[in-house]
C-alpha cells in the first residue's frame, strides 16, 4: 500500500510538472504570436536603419529612413534611429528579406533567446529547482516582462540574455567571452552603462582586468569599422532636433504629434503633478543615494550577483530614459529576491504580497509611467528579502562569489 501511494505521489507530481511546463511554453508561444499579429512597433525602425546601411546611406538621418518606413508599413511614425551603428549592422542579415518575413524571424529569435536566457539564469542560480516551481516562475517572468517587450518588438530580451551570458562566462572564467558580452550590452547604455561599469570595477578590484580590456578593444573596433563604413556617420548628431524622438512623439523628421511619456522617475513624478523643481530635487537625491549604495556594495561585497542586482535597480531607478519594454533585465532582481524569500517562512507571505503588487501594475497602469511602480516594488522586494533572509545564510549559488 505504501509503495502504491508513493507511486501515485510521483505520478501526480510528474503530471503537475509536465502541466506547468506546457502552460509556460504554450503561453509563451501564444504571447509571441499575439504580439506578432496584433502589435508591433520598433522592429520597423531597426529594419529601415539596416536597409539604409545596405544601400550605403546613414541610419541616423531620419530623412533617409522615411521612404523605407512608408514602403514597409505605409506610415512614417516615431522611429528615428538612436542605437550604436553596429546594432543596425547586426540586423542586416535579415534586412535583405521582405519586411513581414524579417519580423517573424525577429520574433522567433527573441522567443528563443528568452527561453534560453531563463534556462541559463535558473542554472546559474541553481533556482528555481526543476519542476513545476521553475516552469511557473518562468511563466510569471514571461507575463511580467517578456510579453510587453514582444509587443513593442524591442531589445530588452536581448539585453537580458547578454547579461546572463556575461555572468555565466564570469563563473567559468572565460574572460574574453565576458568582455564580448559586456561590450554588446552597451547597445543601450541608458540602461546598461551602470551595471557594466559596476561589473568591471568589481572584477578589476579582484585582479581581473581581462574582460575590461577585451570590452574596450571590441568597442573600439566596432566604432572604427562602423565609422569607416559610413562616411559622415555622426553628422546628423549636429542637426537641430536630432534628439526630438526621445522626448516627443514624431511622425517624420519635422512633425511633432505629442509628448512622450517614459517609465522613469522624472515622468512618474511629472504625471503626479509634482512641481518640476521638486521633481529634479527628488531625482538628484535618489541618484546620490543610489550611487552611494552601489559604490559601497562594489567595495564591500564579495558577491558579484549582489553587485549586479544593486546596479540594475539603481540604473532603472535613475535612468533618464527607459520604457516598460526595457524591463526584462529586471528578471535578475526578481529571481534573486524570490529565491531568498521563498526559503524562509517568515518572509514568504510578505514576498508574495510584494510580488503580487508588482504583477498587478501591468493590469491597472495608466499611463505607461505607472510602470515605474514595478521598479519601486522590486526595490522594496529586494530589500525585504535581503534583510529578512539574513545575508550570511544566502546559499553560495545565489552569490556568484567564486571566480
Amino acid at each position: 500500500m505504501g509503495i502504491t501511494n508513493n507511486n501515485f505521489k510521483k505520478s501526480y507530481t510528474g503530471l503537475g510538472n509536465f502541466a506547468a511546463f506546457c502552460a509556460w511554453l504554450i503561453t509563451s508561444v501564444l504571447m509571441a504570436i499575439s504580439s506578432l499579429i496584433l502589435f508591433g512597433q520598433d522592429f520597423r525602425g531597426y529594419y529601415a536603419a539596416a536597409r539604409v546601411l545596405l544601400s550605403g546611406g546613414n541610419p541616423y538621418d531620419y530623412e533617409q529612413l522615411v521612404p523605407i518606413l512608408l514602403d514597409v508599413t505605409g506610415r512614417v511614425g516615431n522611429n528615428p534611429y538612436y542605437y550604436p551603428p553596429w546594432f543596425a549592422w547586426f540586423i542586416t542579415p535579415i534586412a535583405w528579406l521582405p519586411f513581414d518575413i524579417a519580423r517573424v524571424i525577429w520574433m522567433l529569435f527573441n522567443l528563443s533567446i528568452w527561453i534560453v536566457g531563463l534556462w541559463c539564469l535558473a542554472k546559474l542560480l541553481d533556482w528555481p529547482e526543476t519542476g513545476w516551481r521553475r516552469w511557473l516562475m518562468f511563466l510569471f517572468a514571461t507575463f511580467l516582462f517578456a510579453w510587453f517587450t514582444w509587443r513593442y518588438e524591442q531589445t530588452g530580451i536581448i539585453l537580458f540574455t547578454l547579461l546572463v551570458a556575461a555572468l555565466t562566462t564570469i563563473r567559468k572564467g572565460q574572460w574574453a567571452w565576458t568582455g564580448l558580452w559586456l561590450a554588446l550590452l552597451l547597445i543601450k547604455p541608458n540602461l546598461t552603462l551602470i551595471p557594466v561599469i559596476a561589473i568591471n570595477i568589481w572584477l578589476i578590484l579582484r585582479g581581473r582586468w581581462q574582460p575590461f580590456i577585451v570590452m574596450c578593444i571590441i568597442l573600439a573596433g566596432l566604432l572604427i569599422v562602423s565609422t569607416a563604413a559610413t562616411p559622415g556617420l555622426y553628422q546628423p548628431f549636429l542637426q537641430s532636433g536630432f534628439s526630438n524622438g526621445l522626448g516627443k512623439v514624431l511622425d517624420g523628421p519635422d512633425r511633432v504629434t505629442g509628448v512622450r511619456i517614459n517609465t522613469t522617475l522624472i515622468d512618474w513624478l511629472r504625471m503626479r503633478e509634482i512641481d518640476s523643481h521638486l521633481s529634479i530635487f527628488i531625482y538628484i537625491i535618489a541618484a546620490i543615494i543610489g550611487g552611494l549604495i552601489l559604490v559601497r556594495t562594489i567595495m564591500k561585497s564579495n558577491s558579484l550577483i549582489k553587485v549586479v542586482i544593486v546596479s540594475l535597480l539603481v540604473s532603472f531607478a535613475v535612468t533618464p530614459y527607459a520604457l516598460q519594454y526595457d524591463f526584462p533585465l529586471l528578471t535578475l532582481p526578481l529571481f534573486w529576491a524570490t529565491a531568498l524569500f521563498i526559503r524562509s517562512k517568515r518572509t514568504l507571505w510578505g514576498g508574495l504580497v510584494l510580488s503580487g503588487f508588482i504583477a498587478s501594475v501591468t493590469i491597472w497602469e495608466r499611463p505607461i509611467s505607472d510602470g515605474y511602480w514595478m521598479v519601486i516594488g522590486l526595490i522594496v522586494l529586494t530589500i525585504w528579502s535581503w534583510r529578512q533572509s539574513n545575508s550570511k545564510s544566502i546559499p553560495e549559488e545565489l552569490l556568484l562569489s567564486k571566480l
